[in-house]
């Protein structure tokens, strides 16, 4: 999963991305890598490491 870009929520208002990796995920993670393959040069990112918040966020249709 070093290489492939985690399950993601593209904030587009708040030019943010949020990324969903479990806590016993053990290899190294650089966000800029995967925002420069999802072209989201001018946004920042974060990591959600709770399943159920990241499913919430993504089923929530008032965020953007």
């Amino acid at each position: 999963m070093a290489d492939k870009i985690p399950p993601n929520i593209i904030l587009h208002k708040s030019k943010e991305v949020i990324f969903y990796i479990s806590n016993d995920y053990r290899n190294p993670v650089n966000i800029d890598l995967w925002i420069k393959k999802l072209n989201l040069i001018e946004y920042k990112g974060m990591i959600i490491h709770s399943k159920c918040i990241f499913n919430r966020l993504k089923s929530d249709t008032s965020i953007d």
